[in-house]
């Protein structure tokens, strides 16, 4: 008896993926990927431009920044060691989560990186870092070790459902770290970015539909991992 539900889910899954096998959906996702993929590596540097001078995207982080910008990726929020434990003991403690849902960016210019901690919805920064490449020295971007995993906050079983802390290991993402002004600094680094009015898409990727059109793909999935892939390369090459 235990085997039988198993086994209907199984089936179920089977009977799905052959209907959309035979209903044509699978292939033309795939030409959708395909010709999404061919606009985004002809068309990259149109879309950063768009992206760059679009109110609803990162129009107001050029502002923030005081001027166009080579490259952009999203990080962690910045923590300490004794940050993440503070933070991991008062979940557990109060069995609140405090969830920060602005966006945390690394911005780099020619001479300079920033960290901006970025509200989308008043398309303001509620925090601002400025580092000057003349003041960085010790500077290393390499993936993440698991040692690394101590400035996060741990993640574990709430009793009311859902999961606290982080749940991605900083062990898993890059690692920007350097010294600035007699400080040191530490960012985890996603290696995809986007946000605002210029990836919002109609279907969601991973959609078990799989309707996604070229749009689709191309604003939920290539371009974010092209950007991201951009900031790896540049700022391999910053220092």
């Amino acid at each position: 008896m235990t085997y039988i539900i198993p086994l209907i889910i199984i089936l179920a899954i089977g009977g799905y993926f052959l209907y959309m096998k035979k209903s044509g959906k699978f292939d033309a996702l795939g030409n959708n990927y395909v010709e999404a993929e061919k606009e985004a590596t002809e068309k990259f540097d149109d879309y950063f431009k768009d992206f760059k001078n679009d109110p609803n995207t990162f129009k107001p982080i050029v502002d923030i920044v005081g001027g166009d910008f080579e490259a952009i990726a999203s990080c962690k929020k910045p923590k300490s060691i004794v940050g993440a434990v503070a933070d991991t003991a008062k979940t557990m403690l109060t069995g609140v989560v405090i969830e920060n849902t602005n966006e945390h960016l690394l911005v780099l210019q020619n001479d300079k990186i920033h960290y901006i901690e970025y509200n989308t919805g008043s398309k303001t920064s509620a925090k601002h870092w400025e580092f000057r490449k003349q003041n960085i020295n010790n500077f290393e971007f390499k993936k993440g070790q698991l040692t690394d995993n101590l400035n996060q906050s741990m993640s574990f079983k709430l009793k009311s459902g859902g999961e606290s802390g982080d749940t991605q290991k900083n062990s898993d993402l890059h690692k920007l770290s350097f010294e600035s002004k007699d400080k040191t600094y530490a960012f985890f680094v996603y290696d995809a970015v986007g946000f605002g009015a210029g990836f919002e898409v109609e279907n969601k990727i991973g959609n078990m539909a799989m309707n996604q059109t070229k749009d689709d793909v191309l604003k939920g999935t290539l371009l974010p991992i092209k950007l991201g892939k951009l900031f790896f390369d540049k700022i391999k090459n910053f220092k």
